[in-house]
């Protein structure tokens, strides 16, 4: 028995010896296949996802589309027309005062020639000639104002033709009655409520130098 493991021992060796020789190393097949790593299992590769493939819309022929429904004209409901506006007066422009000033300016000029004739009536027409120079100052400030322009032309008076007294006073006493009739007219189309106090103030002091004038011519013809 104890050859028999001799025997096995030294062929063992042998074969360790041997090993060792064709390997170029010490270590013992045992040790050898002990020390070797085990083998890493490959990754399998993961397949990706086919790509789904992309549908185009189909156009469908003309005979097979859906009809759509054809919106029907709404009738707009009917509304009465509005009514027409009122046309306002015309309100009076900044050139009647200019006409105004310079009206009134020409009648203070015949009252003051007219007083060098009036004889014993000439302290009526020198107090009729202040008025008539007060009414065209009060137009030019209502002109200057409205415009904001300063008017008063005395320089561009002319001497009145005048042959007579008594035909002075008609011809003053018509230019009053003319004058006074337009500061009615324009009383109600004034701007604002000053001028339209303005005017009426002015339209009664021109029916008082109306009568005074008629007044005058009264005495005159006695």
């Amino acid at each position: 028995m104890d050859e028999i493991m001799n025997s096995r021992s030294d062929s063992q060796e042998v074969f360790q010896r041997v090993w060792a020789r064709v390997m170029g190393t010490s270590d013992s097949p045992k040790e050898t296949a002990a020390a070797a790593p085990a083998p890493q299992p490959e990754p399998v590769p993961v397949s990706k996802p086919a790509a789904q493939p992309v549908l185009e819309p189909v156009a469908q022929p003309a005979s097979e589309s859906v009809s759509q429904p054809v919106a029907q004209p709404v009738m707009a409901p009917q509304h009465p027309a509005p009514p027409r506006p009122r046309p306002t007066p015309p309100r009076p422009q900044p050139c009647c005062l200019r006409q105004q000033v310079l009206d009134s300016l020409e009648q203070w000029q015949i009252a003051r020639l007219l007083v060098r004739r009036a004889g014993n009536q000439a302290r009526q027409m020198t107090n009729l000639a202040a008025q008539l120079h007060q009414q065209a100052k009060q137009l030019s400030t209502a002109y200057f104002l409205q415009s904001g322009v300063r008017y008063w032309p005395v320089a561009q008076l002319t001497r009145p033709r005048m042959t007579t007294y008594v035909g002075g006073l008609r011809q003053l006493y018509q230019r009053c009655q003319t004058l006074t009739e337009e500061f009615h007219t324009c009383r109600p189309k004034a701007s604002h409520q000053d001028l339209a106090q303005l005017y009426a103030q002015l339209a009664q002091a021109g029916a008082k130098h109306c009568a005074l004038l008629r007044s005058l011519l009264e005495q005159t013809h006695m």
